[in-house]
């Protein structure tokens, strides 16, 4: 059995996930390049298609997408567009791969649109925060740019960008942890969640992420003084690195390796 994680080779999250893998006896191969990676993608004159994927040539048991390989920018045109043909070429033929994969790219490419305004807009006890301007001042003190989801400084943000800006209150501010089918609460140890109280919204928050095909993110989210209790979503990313969640570390490995290893 083998485990592909899709990340650079200096991804340090990657690494330490594939050396955990391994030392539990998973082969576990971090490939950031075609080098160790083989991918096709067929389509029959029906339109059902075939994804297969090898690693050292062999296929692999299940996938941890870290996302783009190779980020470095070729220098030449004619690189450059052999870059984005491999890289659509391996969104593709994860997207469509059969087997068990964290974080799945979509047809909306990879990381995965993760935009909390659309959940708390359609989810109950889940609340939006925050307010979306164009130019114009708005309290706050997050900011995240809606085009592409990139955290920005509110004092030095262009005045072209349009933006969600909300008012955090650090004592009222958590962060989540989502790995697998498991939930870690890694915020200050002064500012701890109380995760069986809020587990309804929280089963909300994870069953999204899954129809986003994420199984491994931060969530930030505040809580209020309303009487139903309800959660206001800041923020989701895909991009959950391994310094955010030292405390967990082990047992969201375990989760992961878990989801899987099926």
């Amino acid at each position: 059995m083998t485990l592909l994680v899709l990340a650079e080779s200096g991804d340090e999250t990657a690494v330490r996930f594939a050396r955990f893998a391994s030392d539990r006896g998973v082969e576990t191969v971090v490939a950031g390049g075609f080098d160790r990676l083989t991918v096709t993608v067929e389509v029959s004159r029906d339109l059902r298609p075939r994804s297969t994927i090898l690693v050292d040539g062999r296929p692999p048991a299940g996938i941890f997408c870290r996302g783009r390989l190779h980020s470095s920018p070729p220098l030449t045109s004619a690189a450059r567009f052999a870059a984005g043909e491999q890289q659509a070429a391996v969104w593709a033929a994860v997207a469509l791969w059969p087997g068990p994969v964290i974080n799945r790219p979509t047809v909306h490419g990879y990381p995965p649109r993760l935009d909390p305004l659309e959940l708390a807009a359609s989810t109950p006890g889940i609340r939006p925060t925050g307010t979306i301007v164009n130019g114009q001042d708005a309290p706050g003190n997050h900011t995240y740019r809606i085009s592409d989801y990139t955290q920005l400084d509110p004092a030095t943000r262009a005045s072209y960008d349009v933006v969600h800006i909300t008012q955090i209150d650090e004592r009222r501010t958590h962060r989540l942890l989502m790995a697998g089918t498991s939930t870690f609460d890694v915020s200050n140890p002064a500012h701890r969640l109380d995760l069986a109280h809020h587990a309804p919204r929280i089963a909300l928050i994870r069953h999204w992420l899954h129809a986003k095909q994420t199984d491994f993110a931060i969530v930030t989210v505040g809580t209020s003084d309303r009487p139903d209790g309800a959660l206001r979503l800041i923020e989701a990313s895909p991009w959950a690195n391994h310094h955010q969640f030292t405390s967990v570390e082990d047992a969201a490995h375990t989760a992961l390796l878990t989801r899987l290893v099926r």
